[in-house]
């Protein structure tokens, strides 16, 4: 928040410095959390301020929140270094401060989301990742993106109301806002029968508010046209990390607060289950008739979102872990592909339809490249992050009575419509027209150093969706000692 703050004052090569240097800084600080809490295999509390509540604020830390928070700072920076040149390409050159203000602010909210140990302190951070979200969107001028900002704005107002709403009645029945006391409070209130409709309409807001900020079906009209009409680092973030912030939230909370019974008694679970079936065919159906690359990729977040839902309404341990896997697949696989969507629309005069992407991929060789890998990421070829998220989606699946049968059959088809979008696309970007020529637009001349700064940017995200495929159950066991620390 301090270098947000101070990059308004700076000129715009120091406010983009700063802000470069203040999320190395946060990657590598949050890599040794990382480290020092897989070697403890416990979590740890902080009081802010040293003031205790309801006057101070607490975080938590444990391996599962230092893992996010590696991968939301590591993304956060790729993600603007791929979508420099796109940045100086769509926003007017007086806003390009503020934009690395606004990337600032959301990094700040966005790790608040995952260590916070508040409930309070949640929902206000939710709303500054709101309102910089629809700042990143804005940014670049034009009339879809206006629209499409406040559209987003509209639905993501009508989550937070409704979280604000559980916040209001869990405080009233329970007395508490950390989750350390709401815990004692919900158990309280499942062992002596007290509250019981109050509680599930409580589950029932939460859920609701943040499937909504999540775009899960039927709650998703915001999120094709706010990420497809940004800049290439604005829809990299959206995709990639925002809405990935609701589902780690909830999972927060379901092991921290309500509990894995409790949620299985109210059948809370089998509800996000349902909606995730549905998201997950919706999304891929959508996908599958786009013109458009950006659209494209956006359906496809419609549905893997539906994939993290279904893990998670799972409400196992199995099933969490999977969910935060698939959280981390699609974080690095759908930021790479609109990082190299975007180096491709480059070197085709800044379109985004197929027919001008045509032959793009040989155009741009690692911007066509990088697309491959996340594409089969996202399909679910074996070896492939995707793969693994989908397989242990499918194990988890296996073990749960109401979701044996219908999860994995979802699962396949998914995959199959996945190819059905993705791989014409793959073809069409290294595919020559018809008369042999591939486009007549001449790129516009570039400085190397932005040239290999993209390039570099690329290889970092196909060495992380490699090392998430081949090294998956290092992963997998990191993010099941820090959901089994969350207390």
């Amino acid at each position: 928040m301090a270098c947000a703050i101070v990059c308004i004052v700076l000129k715009q090569r120091a406010a983009k410095f700063l802000t470069f240097a203040c999320l190395t800084v946060l990657t590598v600080l949050s890599a040794g959390i990382l480290a020092f809490t897989l070697r403890t295999g416990e979590s740890f509390a902080y009081m802010l301020g040293a003031f205790p509540a309801p006057f101070g604020n607490e975080i938590r830390v444990g391996a599962f929140e230092a893992f996010m928070a590696v991968l939301f700072s590591s993304v956060t920076m790729l993600s603007v270094a791929g979508g420099l040149r796109d940045i100086i390409h769509d926003e007017p050159e007086k806003k390009i401060n503020l934009f690395y203000f606004m990337i600032n602010m959301l990094t700040s909210a966005m790790l608040a989301v995952i260590y916070t140990n508040d409930i309070f302190t949640a929902y206000v951070v939710i709303e500054i990742i709101t309102i910089a979200a629809c700042s990143i969107i804005s940014a670049k001028p034009g009339g879809r993106t206006l629209a499409a900002t406040m559209y987003y704005l509209i639905l993501s107002l009508i989550g937070s109301s409704l979280m604000l709403l559980g916040i209001a009645m869990i405080y009233g029945v329970t007395g508490h806002l950390l989750f350390p006391g709401l815990q004692v409070g919900v158990a309280t209130l499942v062992a002596t029968g007290q509250y019981t409709l109050p509680l599930f309409v409580v589950t029932g807001l939460f859920v609701a508010g943040l499937a909504i900020k999540s775009a899960l079906f039927p709650f998703h009209g915001w999120l094709p046209d706010a990420h497809a009409s940004a800049t290439t680092a604005s829809s990299a973030i959206l995709s990639g990390l925002i809405i990935k912030c609701y589902p780690i939230l909830l999972i927060r909370m379901i092991y921290g607060v309500f509990g894995m019974e409790t949620i299985g008694m109210l059948g809370v679970s089998t509800i996000m289950v349902s909606f995730g079936v549905a998201g997950i065919i919706y999304g891929s159906i959508k996908a599958v008739r786009q013109q458009n690359i950006k659209l494209m990729l956006a359906y496809g977040s419609i549905s893997n979102i539906g994939f993290i839902f279904v893990a998670i309404g799972l409400n196992t341990t199995a099933g969490m872990a999977a969910a935060g896997f698939h959280i981390a697949a699609h974080a690095v696989g759908k930021a790479m592909l609109f990082t190299a969507a975007g180096g491709m629309a480059a070197v085709s005069g800044h379109k985004k339809d197929f027919d001008a992407l045509r032959g793009a991929g040989r155009r741009d060789v690692f911007a066509g490249v990088a697309f491959i890998i996340g594409a089969l990421s996202m399909i679910g070829i074996p070896l492939c992050a995707g793969f693994i998220s989908k397989m242990v989606i499918t194990t988890a699946a296996m073990q749960t009575p109401y979701a044996m049968v219908v999860t994995p059959a979802i699962i396949i088809v998914s995959s199959v419509l996945s190819g059905m979008y993705y791989i014409p696309a793959i073809i069409c970007i290294f595919r020559k027209s018809s008369d042999g020529i591939d486009s007549e637009f001449i790129p516009e001349p570039e400085p190397l150093s932005m040239t290999l700064s993209y390039r570099a940017v690329l290889i970092v995200f196909m060495a992380m969706a490699l090392f998430l495929g081949l090294f998956s159950q290092l992963v997998l066991d990191a993010i099941e000692l820090g959901l089994a620390a969350i207390v």
